[in-house]
C-alpha cells in the first residue's frame, strides 16, 4: 500500500494496482521490447515466484511524493531518448488520471537492446 498525504487528504493506493497500470502503459509504448529485472534479488524472486513480482518496476513514496523507477529493454535501432521521454509522459499521464497524484520522479533506465 502506498500512502500519500495531499492538501485534500490521504490517498491510499494498492501497489498491485499501480504495478499493473504502469506495466500496461510501459509495454504499450513504441520501442519497448520488455521490462528488465532491476537487481539480482529481483531476478531471483522472479524465478522463484513469477506471479508475485512485477519486474522492472520499483515504486516508493518519499516524503509524500511518488517515485517510479523503470528498467526496460528496447528494440534495436530505436531512438533511446525519444523512447524514454515517451515512457515518462505516458506513465505520468496514466498515474495522474488513475489516482490524481503527480509523480515526483519517473526514472527510466535502458538496461539493454534486443534484436
Amino acid at each position: 500500500m502506498i500512502v500519500i498525504e495531499t492538501h485534500i487528504g490521504t490517498i491510499r493506493v494498492s501497489k498491485t494496482y499501480l504495478y499493473d497500470l504502469i506495466e500496461q502503459t510501459v509495454t504499450s509504448c513504441f520501442g519497448v521490447a520488455d521490462l528488465n529485472d532491476s537487481s539480482l534479488i529481483e531476478t531471483v524472486k522472479t524465478k522463484m515466484f513469477p506471479a508475485d513480482i512485477h519486474r522492472g518496476i520499483r515504486l516508493h513514496a518519499d516524503s509524500n511524493q511518488l517515485v517510479i523507477d523503470l528498467h526496460i529493454i528496447t528494440g534495436i535501432g530505436a531512438n533511446i531518448s525519444a523512447i524514454a521521454d515517451s515512457i515518462r509522459n505516458k506513465v505520468r499521464y496514466a498515474v495522474e488520471q488513475a489516482i490524481g497524484v503527480h509523480p515526483a520522479e519517473i526514472n527510466v533506465y535502458i538496461d539493454g537492446i534486443r534484436a
